[in-house]
Parts: structure tokens; sequence; C-alpha cells
């Protein structure tokens, strides 16, 4: 009997312990990429880190707990097997009015790729996470 007092919380312990590494852990990357003629911008991120690139600039930030809690969360509530399927509002990168975006995530051993968005209209799940990416790499829209 006092094996069983000593083992049940211990195993407790590991299972609140498990539990919290994997929701800290949403996403292994997050890919941003929007292009057209003359036009460029890619934002990256991966553990701890911002990359972003522009033809004109590029840099790299590290981002706080906090930040990648905000990201962590925004990614939880996409439904990450549907986002290829998301109806984008316009289509002026049709007619190069626009840039022409979509955004990846790797999840574990999977890649979710969104469907193409004009930058800065994306479907409205997407549009929390675009805003959040261009502030984390100190880019404007």
């Amino acid at each position: 009997m006092k094996i069983f007092k000593i083992i049940t919380p211990v195993f407790f312990l590991i299972m609140i312990s498990c539990t919290a590494q994997n929701k800290s852990n949403n996403f292994d990357a997050i890919n941003y990429e929007a292009q057209t003629r003359g036009s460029m911008v890619k934002i990256n991120v991966d553990s701890n880190k911002v990359h972003y690139k522009t033809y004109e600039n590029e840099g790299t930030y590290e981002l706080s707990q906090d930040q990648l809690e905000k990201l962590n969360n925004l990614v939880s509530e996409l439904n990450l097997k549907e986002i290829k399927d998301l109806k984008a509002p316009s289509k002026n990168s049709a007619t190069d009015r626009a840039l022409i975006a979509k955004v990846s995530f790797k999840v574990k051993d999977k890649e979710y790729t969104s469907s193409t968005f004009d930058a800065g209209n994306p479907p409205k799940e997407l549009k929390k996470l675009e805003n959040l990416l261009f502030l984390l790499a100190k880019l404007k829209e």
C-alpha cells in the first residue's frame, strides 16, 4: 500500500509535465511569403527567432516567451488541415496590385500550407497571424 501512495503522485506529476510540454510547442516553424514583380517579403519563425527578408533588408530578432505564446495561441485557433481551402477576400494579386501571399506551418513532421491570398488582406482566419508576424519582424505592410 505504501508503494501505491508513492507511485500515484509521481505518475500524475509525469503526466502533467508531459501535457505542459506539448502545449508549449504547437508549431515547429511558420513561413510567410509574399511576392510580386519587384517586391518580396519572407518571414520565418522557428524556435525562438523570427527571420525576415525583403529585397531591401533582412534581419533576425529574438522572440520573448510572451510573443511565442501569442503565436502558439493563434496557431492553435486555426484548423491547419483546412487552411488550404480558405477563400481569399480579394484577388488584387492577379493584376499585380497586391503581393500574392501564403503561409505554411510545420507541426511535428507535417507541413500545412494555406491557399494564396493578397498580402495585407488575408482570409479572416489568418488576419491576426499576418498582423502579428509583421509586428514581430518589425515590418510595415
